[in-house]
């Protein structure tokens, strides 16, 4: 069994066995919501206009991603993404679409309303859909972000997007999910582990609470260390 050592005094613990691992705990502003401000993908991060210049040198230093401003607060709800492109709710203003076209990567916006960050759960391999999202966004989904989508619910949820958070490794799930769910899941997404917990002291919704890629993750402040034991456990191990 791997051994984890947190070193509290950095924010930065290291998993002995598998690699060195970074993680910080962090808020927005105040927001322990982190995972409603942001998108992470391995190689890009979208970042509100108003981030504050330290969170932004935390981002691109832990997450080794570049950094795309765009005037948003809530970008992580209303979008989803990977590294192949982008899917964007309809109310997605022009000047934040133009912003996020400097990144060069495909973007598909849809035409109805869809918090596209809570109904659609992907990595670089496969994801998940919502039933509740019409089959032919469902297609254009899936060519944007160059993976099959599965119509799947999280725990008899629609948000699956917000229920779980996955990177290309592996995944964290509420706790209601079942063990069949999971199995599933990971074979959907090809996640070498998947697992079952919270964030921000009890929050279900995991990916309120988090934010990066398997080069490090970024953690609500509230997280508590048990927390953070499952959470190391599910995206690292």
């Amino acid at each position: 069994m791997h051994s984890i050592i947190p070193t509290f005094g950095d924010g930065v613990f290291f998993v002995l066995g598998v690699k060195k691992l970074e993680i910080e705990f962090i808020d927005f502003l105040g927001s322990i919501h982190i995972g409603v401000k942001m998108i992470v993908t391995e190689n890009i991060a979208f970042l509100p206009n108003n981030t504050p210049t330290s969170l932004k040198d935390t981002v691109h230093r832990l997450l080794q991603v570049e950094i795309t401003q765009v005037p948003d607060n809530i970008i992580g709800s209303l979008v989803v993404g990977n590294s192949f492109g982008s899917v964007i709710s309809n109310v997605i203003s022009s000047e934040v679409l133009n912003q996020m076209k400097t990144a060069e990567l495909p973007i598909y916006q849809s035409n109805e309303f869809f918090a596209f960050g809570n109904v659609v759960l992907a990595n670089d391999f496969g994801g998940l859909i919502s039933p509740i999202v019409p089959p032919t966004i469902k297609k254009a989904i899936s060519d944007t972000l160059n993976i099959p989508l599965e119509t799947k619910k999280i725990a008899n949820s629609d948000l699956v997007g917000s229920l779980a958070f996955v990177t290309n490794h592996g995944g964290l799930f509420t706790p209601l999910a079942t063990e069949e769910e999971l199995s599933e899941i990971k074979d959907i997404l090809h996640l070498k582990q998947v697992g079952v917990g919270t964030v921000n002291r009890g929050s279900e919704f995991v990916a309120s609470g988090l934010a990066g890629n398997t080069k490090g993750i970024l953690i609500g402040r509230e997280t508590t260390g048990i927390e953070i034991m499952e959470i190391t456990r599910c995206l690292f191990q």
